[in-house]
Formats: C-alpha cells, structure tokens, sequence
C-alpha cells in the first residue's frame, strides 16, 4: 500500500512539475532563464534539493521546448536510446539503437547506464517530440555527446 501511496505521489509531483515548468517557459521573455527548485528526491528518498535549469535561446520558436537547455542528474535509463533526466524523458537525437529484450538492445542500455550513472548531463532540446519523449541531444560531464559515444563504439547506430 505504501508503495502504491508513493508511486502515485510520484507521479502527482512530476506532473505539478512539468505543468509549472511549461507555464514559466510561456511567461518568460526569450533569453531569460527559468529554474525550477525540486525539494525533495523522490528518486533516492532523500531530502536534498536539485536545481534544474531550462535556459530559453532567444531564436526559440516554441516557448515548450524547442532550444531549451536542460541540465540536471539522469533518474532512470529506459534503454539505450532513452533517459529521463531529472523528470524529463528524453529521447536521444540521430540515435538508433536495438530494441530492449534483444542482446543488442540489453547491451546498449547496459552502456548507456555505466556512462551517465551518477552523472549530470546537459541536454538541448530539439522542440520536437516522440511519444511521452522530447527529443534532444545529451552531453556528457566531460563535455562529449552521448549520442555519438554510443555511435562511436559501434553500441548504436545513426538514427537515418
């Protein structure tokens, strides 16, 4: 029961969140920055706070999401082409990868984890969605794309 009471509290706050990241974006002038305290980490249980910083360019056509710049810890790796980063899922741009539940596609989540465990990655949205995913490019603490690593290794293939 307790788990269930979470999961729905869960949801609840990431839904509040979005809601109130997108109402700021709208609200802001182009090239303002927009950030988002998250008290709480409802990840990991514990009561640190995380900032999440969505920096709008100034040639941004759609105020939700196209060049915003998101910047905050990865929470979950869905497989080897999707993240969520912070509560945003993100579906990695120009990125082809096995499905998960084949031994290509298991081997690439299994990479896109130990590359950003931990990590705080940089992510520029597209404006451009797939699903319940923006779609984006994701750099990693050392500055490299994620996208072209997993290319690069051959562990993915170019989206064409």
């Amino acid at each position: 029961m307790r788990l269930i009471r979470q999961t729905i509290l869960v949801s609840v706050a990431a839904m509040c969140v979005a809601t109130y990241l997108t109402q700021q974006q709208a609200d802001s002038a182009p090239g303002k920055s927009v950030q988002i305290l998250r008290g709480g980490d409802a990840w990991s249980g514990s009561s640190s706070r995380v900032r999440r910083t969505v920096e709008q360019k100034a040639s941004e056509q759609h105020p939700a999401s196209a060049g915003a710049v998101l910047i905050d810890n990865v929470t979950r790796v869905r497989d080897g082409d999707t993240i969520v980063v912070g509560l945003i899922p993100i579906r990695i741009a120009n990125l082809d990868c096995a499905e998960k539940g084949t031994a290509a596609g298991d081997a690439a989540t299994v990479r896109v984890r130990d590359l950003v465990a931990g990590a705080q990655l940089t992510c520029t949205l597209e404006g451009r969605r797939s699903y319940d995913r923006e779609v984006g490019l994701c750099a990693l603490p050392n500055g490299r794309d994620l996208g072209e690593v997993l290319i690069g290794e051959g562990v993915c293939g170019r989206w064409r």
